[in-house]
């Protein structure tokens, strides 16, 4: 599969089939994630790889609107340097994005979790005190019998601006 086919066809995965996902395989998301743009190349980013399944399931504990991390064969905790306030939410949120196309690329789903206890998962993994979590992105292939969900898109007359705001004519 081809980046844009990656990027127009992934969907949201939030069940898991029970089937191992090889280091390998996360080991190239990583880097997608490592390949990412960043502002001044600062690269503000951490990755730890997650496939304990007690960890996960402390995880999945700890996210409240990603409990199916708990669930997932393996996930990547995205971490950001605080000291780069300006641009680290951004430049790891290009990180994610990167993360998750590689991963469809491989038939692999995943879903950026946004509501957690950071301070928790944070102490759980041992991160030191200049990064912070910025997601957990729970990594496994779809569960049969669950397809992914739709990702229905507004119409591009809606969003999409010629030259100036509402022109819809190039």
């Amino acid at each position: 599969m081809d980046a844009l086919e990656a990027m127009v066809t992934r969907k949201v995965v939030r069940q898991f089939a029970r089937r191992p996902v090889e280091l390998e395989q996360l080991r190239r998301i990583v880097d997608a994630g490592r390949h990412a743009m960043s502002a001044r190349n600062l690269q503000p980013w951490q990755f730890i790889i997650v496939r304990n399944p007690d960890t996960l399931r402390e995880l999945g504990a700890l996210c409240t609107t990603g409990r199916f991390v708990a669930d997932a064969p393996a996930a990547v905790v995205v971490l950001k340097d605080t000291s780069n306030a300006r641009w680290a939410d951004t430049d790891c949120a290009q990180a994610v994005c990167n993360m998750a196309n590689a991963g469809w690329a491989m038939g692999l789903g995943t879903c950026w979790v946004g509501n957690f206890d950071a301070a928790a998962i944070a102490q759980r993994l041992g991160v030191p005190g200049n990064l912070a979590v910025v997601t957990v992105l729970p990594f496994g292939y779809p569960a049969d019998g669950n397809p992914p969900q739709p990702k229905p898109l507004k119409p591009r007359r809606e969003v999409v601006h010629f030259e100036r705001f509402g022109s819809s004519q190039p």
